[in-house]
């Protein structure tokens, strides 16, 4: 089977199908897709509220809560431990499966009357009501895509983290500040793409290091400082010298670390233990491509922060016991093949075009259904008659296929049109990843929530918050701070600072943060190259490499071989 060129349906870009695609597409019996691999990736992340809570009442018990869902939402909406009760049946729900009326149409009915639960959070959840598409979480706030997590704040997708806050990305550390795609490390702050490491500030790219500031590309190194080597004494009467306790001395800092770390070559993929792979953030993977933030997968492509798990294409988010995943999001725990459906878990298996259906097999076109079996629309039929049905309903929806206001036609083989989001555009995943403005999203068929401006009465501007935290008393819990980037869109405008959060400042002797966790998070973002690739040439042996970085971010790049031989 050779490659095939199309032209997406939804940006109109040419894209490119290769024969191993095909045979994916066979195994799994689905056509090939008419949206590109970034339009599908917006596509499924458009379905994913992360970060954006509302209080509102639970539509079960009638108690206040925290949801993903707004109030003015069509369908009911239950506290998590209520929508898992045996309080409802969402098997009363069902609809005959009408031939008159497209598939989609159906389906969005369907939603618009199950009940929904307010939040994903499994496993163990104590004093950690501000979290989100958790699990485990233990005295955590404002914590979300994370496994394992206690005693941390305002940090974005990781597991097993101890007293962290503002990172993303985080695997097994504790005590680490201002970090992103950090691994392995204690007392580590402001650095990025860092193992292995301990007590030090501004890495980048680093492993096993400790005692270390403003350093690129060091292994196994300790006393350091912008890569000069000095002796303990040395050291710490520099770290005296930098005042890195002070909000001045590191914000001057950060600026001649930027400068400085552009002097080194950067690695155009950053992997470990992977073989036969592209994308970036790679470990103990085998044959994956196209993908990033991957963990001991095998056999995947067009995936994103995907872990444990094999044969699966356009997946965005989980697995841990997962095969055959195609077109789906929030899809994990020993979960198999599964199509076009979100938040399915717990042992769940053949389900197409599925939402909420933890535990659930064999059904197409399901909503909230828990341990459902050989349903239709939330009806329930016997093995005999579903196995009938489902061959008919996809001729169906390919004879009679959905077309969206812009035209673009939803044959089987599609995922969900961005009609059926519950969420605004930029409510979702999306936004963060590909942020586009209210014009644009529109253009495009998506929603859009304006953000209300509160004007908070603020009791303390930024700007004048002291330079150290010794110098913080406890009335600072009692202020309500300007937030110093109010004017920035994504700024909710003012912040408070919690008790456990100053706890953390005084306990790292770090000073108080200026801006709010949106400008924070926003900015987190920015510090990461994008999820796509280009074709760039190595800076030493000139060979054409593949790699997230673009010029302006990293001048100089390396291919993995030429890095090895400088670096390692």
């Amino acid at each position: 089977m050779t490659s095939e060129k199309k032209n997406c349906q939804n940006c109109k870009q040419d894209f490119q199908i290769e024969p191993d695609d095909f045979s994916f597409y066979e195994k799994i019996k689905v056509p090939p897709p008419t949206f590109c691999p970034q339009c599908r990736l917006v596509r499924r992340m458009s379905h994913t509220n992360e970060r954006v809570l509302y209080k509102r009442k639970c539509d079960l018990t009638g108690e206040s809560i925290l949801s993903m869902f707004p109030e003015d939402t069509p369908f009911p909406v239950y506290k998590s431990e209520s929508w898992y009760s045996d309080e409802w049946d969402p098997y009363k729900f069902g609809m005959e499966y009408n031939f008159s009326r497209t598939f989609f149409e159906q389906f969005k009915e369907l939603m618009n009357k199950v009940p929904r639960m307010a939040l994903v959070k499994q496993g163990l959840s104590k004093n950690s009501e501000y979290t989100h598409r958790v699990h485990d979480m233990k005295d955590s706030y404002m914590v979300f895509r994370m496994s394992g997590s206690q005693n941390s704040m305002y940090s974005y997708v990781g597991k097993n983290i101890i007293d962290c806050v503002d990172c993303f990305s985080i695997w097994d550390s504790e005590l680490c500040y201002e970090c992103i795609d950090c691994n392995n490390c204690y007392k580590v702050r402001f650095s990025q793409e860092t193992h292995d490491s301990r007590d030090s500030f501004f890495l980048y790219a680093c492993r096993n290091c400790s005692d270390c500031i403003g350093c690129v590309n060091l292994i196994n190194q300790q006393y350091c400082i912008l890569n000069n080597k000095y002796t303990k004494e040395e050291y710490q009467e520099k770290l005296k010298e930098l005042k890195l306790n002070t909000n001045s001395g590191i914000q001057e800092f950060k600026k001649e670390f930027e400068r400085f770390k552009k002097q080194f070559p950067f690695r155009s993929v950053h992997s470990l233990k992977s073989n036969n792979y592209s994308g970036n953030w790679i470990v103990n993977c085998q044959n994956v491509k196209d993908s990033f933030g991957c963990l001991n997968v095998k056999d995947g492509k067009y995936l994103l922060w995907i872990f444990n798990a094999e044969d699966c294409m356009d997946h965005f988010q989980w697995g841990n016991g997962a095969e055959l995943i195609y077109e789906s999001e929030n899809v994990g725990i020993n979960v198999s093949r599964i199509k076009f459906s979100s938040q399915c878990w717990m042992g769940a298996h053949d389900l197409t075009y599925c939402d909420s259906c933890p535990g659930a097999k064999n059904c197409f076109g399901c909503v909230g259904l828990k341990k459902g079996e050989y349903s239709i629309l939330n009806k329930k039929y016997t093995k005999e008659e579903y196995e009938e049905l489902v061959p008919k309903i996809i001729k169906h929806i390919n004879e009679m296929p959905y077309t969206d206001d812009r035209g673009i036609v939803y044959k089987y083989g599609e995922n969900f049109p961005v009609s059926t989001s519950p969420f605004a555009y930029n409510e979702t995943a999306a936004m963060d990843f590909f942020p586009i403005d209210k014009e644009e999203a529109g253009k495009m068929g998506y929603k859009w929530k304006e953000k209300e401006k509160i004007n908070y009465n603020t009791t303390i501007n930024s700007a004048d918050l002291p330079e150290t935290i010794s110098e913080v008393g406890d009335s600072i819990l009692n202020e309500v701070i300007e937030c110093g980037e109010k004017d920035k869109f994504y700024s909710v405008g003012a912040y408070k600072i919690t008790q456990n959060e100053l706890a953390f400042y005084r306990r790292m002797d770090l000073p108080l943060p200026r801006v709010c966790f949106d400008v924070r998070h926003t900015e987190r973002f920015k510090m990461r190259p994008p999820l796509t690739l280009q074709e760039r040439i190595c800076s030493k042996c000139s060979i054409s490499i593949e790699t997230a970085y673009d010029e302006s971010r990293t001048p100089i790049i390396y291919c993995e071989k030429c890095y090895q031989q400088e670096v390692y």
